[in-house]
């Protein structure tokens, strides 16, 4: 088993990936992941997992951020080149070539490639090298495509290259579909799976986490979880916040991920709307089911969502959650009690639906213990490599 990825930095796409080839390599399949970038913090659990990493061209970003999947996401702002540079193509091709040589040297039983760039290299890469299965993944909506057209073009040429194209849920499926011109008929939907052990005996820990955070027993701790980056919406919620916090000044709301680069421009955003005081950002977080504990409401916001990890650990630590309709979302919410879907992009309807949660707390026990159990039956990590796995051994 051959995975591709393009970096090992900790993030949605990836964190997926590591769970499967760690219960993969325990089942006794011999997994090895080639990643173009070295590094990477995820790289270390894979390592202590006794599975081996291959790297591309051995050094951070090898491949121009015009090219790459965090730079469609992050860097959407900037114009779009209308055709690759010299040097792209030319580590594109280079990438290709390395590949194709650890194919054809480690012959594995499947070829399985992750996220736009290297679902190209994978699927070309597999076929040259005449690799048994080769699979693409589809693990968000394809508003890449509309950032940096020329990853449209590869898209559609892993497509055709791929014996399979796996989603991880049925919005991104359709939006595929509709996008490429794939058959729908022909896309397999996996969901995302969850480490659900870490948040076993978490709330325990609500009196400890709230005292460490500062909040009063009156209190309503507001948590989005979500790298900072614009399209994960944290402007819109901080608008949302601080009308919400007009008529419920008891609301503090706690903003966990990494800084990609506007967390002083949303501080300064809070401050300029009065609630710099009640908006914290808390950066990376080791510890994400423990911060859940000590909070009352999760919240997405995002303007775009394949399969949304952040949304599910919410969920299964029992929160209710005001998420953005966009994506896997209202497939993750469905049945859920507490729960509101709101318009993306739309910071008033975000507001009202912080209002409506709250109007519900404190709520019934029964409701948060109904969401926990749901996500253990939907999203276990053994589901999700069982399906994986009866698609590896079903070939094409």
């Amino acid at each position: 088993m051959l995975f591709i990825i393009g970096t090992l930095d900790l993030g949605g796409t990836e964190s997926q990936l590591v769970l499967l080839a760690k219960e993969l390599k325990a089942r006794g399949w011999q997994v090895e992941v080639f990643a173009l970038s070295s590094g990477g913090v995820l790289a270390e659990t894979l390592n202590r997992a006794g599975i081996r990493i291959s790297y591309g061209l051995h050094r951070p970003n090898p491949l121009p951020a015009s090219l790459t999947a965090a730079g469609a996401e992050e860097k959407s702002s900037v114009a779009p080149k209308t055709r690759p540079s010299v040097k792209a193509m030319l580590v594109l091709g280079a990438a290709i070539t390395l590949l194709v040589g650890r194919i054809i040297l480690t012959r594995p039983r499947v070829v399985h490639a992750f996220l736009p760039l290297t679902n190209f290299l994978g699927a070309l890469a597999g076929r040259f090298a005449l690799a048994p299965l080769v699979i693409t993944s589809r693990r968000g909506l394809g508003n890449h495509q509309e950032r940096w057209p020329r990853l449209k073009r590869m898209d559609r040429i892993a497509n055709r290259f791929s014996h399979v194209v796996v989603a991880n849920s049925h919005a991104v499926a359709a939006d595929m579909a509709a996008r490429d011109g794939y058959d729908l008929a022909r896309v397999r939907v996996i969901a995302n799976g969850l480490d659900l052990s870490r948040f076993d005996g978490i709330s325990h820990r609500r009196d400890e986490i709230r005292r460490s955070l500062g909040l009063e027993p009156d209190d309503v701790g507001v948590v989005i979880v979500a790298n900072l980056i614009p399209y994960k919406g944290h402007k819109d919620l901080i608008d949302a916040f601080a009308s919400a916090s007009q008529s419920r000044p008891e609301l503090r709301l706690f903003i966990a991920g990494q800084d990609r680069g506007i967390g002083q421009a949303l501080m300064e955003q809070a401050q300029r709307l009065g609630v710099g005081s009640t908006v914290r950002l808390l950066g990376a977080q080791d510890d994400v089911p423990g911060l859940l504990a000590g909070m009352d409401i999760g919240v997405i916001a995002s303007h775009e969502e394949g399969f949304c990890n952040a949304l599910m650990e919410k969920l299964t630590a029992g929160l209710p959650v005001v998420a953005t309709n966009v994506g896997g979302n209202p497939e993750a919410v469905s049945g859920m009690p507490g729960c509101v879907l709101v318009k993306p992009r739309d910071p008033a309807d975000l507001a009202r639906g912080l209002l409506a949660v709250l109007e519900r707390l404190p709520e019934q026990t029964v409701d948060r213990k109904f969401r926990q159990r749901a996500m253990r039956e939907r999203y276990s990590i053994r589901a999700m490599v069982d399906a994986y796995e009866t698609l590896y051994l079903a070939g094409k």
